[in-house]
């Protein structure tokens, strides 16, 4: 075994005042730091890498005996930005981007408290946004220190493939092997139920958290049904499934395979062709103005077509859940848009939808900022809405229900972007730019890190004070920091749940519980 690098790694460590630290797990001896009470171990391996014959086949364990350097965050998995906004979305959500990306990219990565080492700790397990084509949980938003000395848990951030790599949406591959970044997913979990107690965390007390597609991976992941469900408890930051097509659409694929010159008949022969074409070259073309998209595919074991109805039956896991949305969840998916008409053509097609009815639910709002709030309200606020009330009507799991209203001067990355998609990950993780952040913004970030981890602690109970269980109807609906209320004492403000789902009632509930 080649020593030199863990040695070489030993000294960087001594020069900057990190203590080396070796904890022994399935994935080997993992050799991380120890700084100011936080223990953290960043790219460790927990599924062998997915190319060659692996690529587009289910995630395989990794275990070693061996010793492995878990000092410095791991590439990404191969990224997908859609062309047309290509600039404007990696502004926003990868800046600062990963260092690197790589197709062998399952990697995790460990932050647990140093302190009362035989105390098990709740542990948070994050899955990040991105539309399941990009994100990482490289980027340095999703550090987990802050979270780890300042509220005694242990994190865990992932990452899982994405996009053409992790939902191929192929007629290759049998349907239940489309949707293989749900597949990494439970790859980790499984990793976290075998060895986290080596870091002081607690197996039994799993919280599952994502934000955005991170979310909707939650939400799909309580919907499976687990005989052994490897989590406690669920957050929902800014997504929740709602019915899906049964049938799949392979066309993106299809025009993949035409493109990269693998014309054979689909099947094995197409499939060894597209194995041994290059991911660069796999990511230009998915990175380009030809490419079609990619995501998950009803397979009735990761996705089903009708999450809400199974969530009714009780035909999924018995978990207390916090979901919620951002008052400005559309901004920045709407940037510059002021035609309504034409916007509401795109986002029910084939649908007749008049824009007088449309305004009537929004009034004394231009037509830019409805179309904002239409954005949010198709996409987070109702689904929510339709998810909390499914999960109420089942009656055997609580929910905690929010809507986040903090806005600060140095978050505002666009005109017009208010409390938008994402912009509570810094105060979260408390990884916001304190240079230029204000006294509130800096309480903000403990109170509502602080309320977070309350409920990972004990998701049987409120996470906060005059935070309520939700009941559709009732005043249950939290808003989180309205009004630039940001202490623990005053920062939920609960009101009547009617009095902000009224436009998803009148019109938008029926397009996306279509199945009911």
């Amino acid at each position: 075994m080649n020593l030199l690098p863990l040695l070489l790694c030993c000294v960087v460590l001594q020069v900057s005042g990190q203590s080396p630290v070796v904890v022994t797990t399935t994935s080997g001896q993992l050799h991380g730091t120890e700084l100011d009470g936080v223990m953290s171990f960043k790219g460790v391996r927990f599924g062998q890498a997915p190319t060659g014959q692996l690529r587009w086949e289910p995630p395989v364990a990794f275990v070693s005996g061996g010793a492995q350097n878990t000092t410095v965050l791991a590439p990404a998995c191969v990224q997908q930005f859609p062309f047309a906004t290509s600039a404007f979305t990696q502004s926003i959500f990868n800046n600062p981007p990963p260092a690197s990306e790589n197709e062998d990219c399952l990697f995790l990565n460990v932050w647990a408290p140093s302190t009362n080492i035989g105390e098990k700790k709740p542990v948070l397990f994050w899955l990040y946004g991105g539309g399941l084509i990009f994100g990482t949980a490289s980027l340095p938003g999703y550090d987990g220190t802050s979270l780890a000395v300042n509220q005694d848990i242990v994190v865990v951030t992932i990452n899982y493939r994405t996009n053409i790599f992790g939902f191929p949406s192929s007629r290759d591959l049998p349907i239940t092997q489309n949707n293989l970044g749900f597949l990494d997913q439970e790859l980790a979990l499984k990793w976290v139920q075998l060895n986290i107690g080596r870091f002081g965390g607690d197996a039994t007390k799993v919280t599952i958290m994502g934000q955005s597609a991170g979310a909707a991976s939650v939400g799909l992941a309580v919907v499976r049904d687990r005989l052994h469900t490897p989590f406690r408890a669920g957050i929902m930051l800014s997504g929740a499934p709602t019915s899906s097509s049964p049938t799949p659409s392979f066309s993106s694929f299809d025009g993949f395979a035409e493109a990269v010159g693998c014309s054979q008949t689909p099947g094995p022969a197409r499939l060894n062709c597209l194995k041994a074409v290059p991911a660069a070259t796999i990511r230009n073309f998915t990175n380009g103005p030809l490419s079609g998209s990619f995501g998950p595919v009803v397979d009735n074991v990761t996705v089903f077509t009708d999450p809400l109805e199974r969530l009714r039956a009780s035909a999924t896991a018995k978990v207390p859940i916090v979901l919620g949305n951002m008052e400005n969840d559309g901004s920045a998916f709407t940037v510059g848009l002021t035609n309504l008409t034409a916007f509401l053509e795109g986002e029910i097609p084939g649908t007749a939808i008049s824009p007088d009815l449309v305004r009537s639910l929004y009034p004394s709002e231009n037509d830019s900022a409805i179309i904002s709030d239409v954005d949010r309200d198709l996409a987070f606020r109702c689904p929510d809405e339709l998810w909390s009330d499914a999960l109420t009507s089942a009656g055997e799991a609580n929910v905690f229900r929010y809507t986040y209203g903090a806005v600060f001067a140095d978050l505002q990355k666009f005109p017009g972007a208010g409390a938008w998609h994402s912009s509570e990950i810094g105060p979260l993780f408390g990884t916001f730019i304190r240079s230029t952040a204000t006294p509130a913004e800096v309480t903000w970030s403990n109170t509502f890190q602080t309320a977070i981890a309350n409920f990972v602690k004990n998701p049987d109970t409120s996470p906060a004070i005059n935070w309520p269980k939700y009941v559709p109807g009732g005043k249950t609906f939290a808003k989180l920091a309205y009004n630039g209320n940001v202490e623990p004492n005053n920062f939920v403000m609960p009101v009547v749940t009617t009095s902000l789902d009224g436009p998803c009632d009148a019109l938008w509930n029926q397009f996306l519980d279509f199945t009911n």
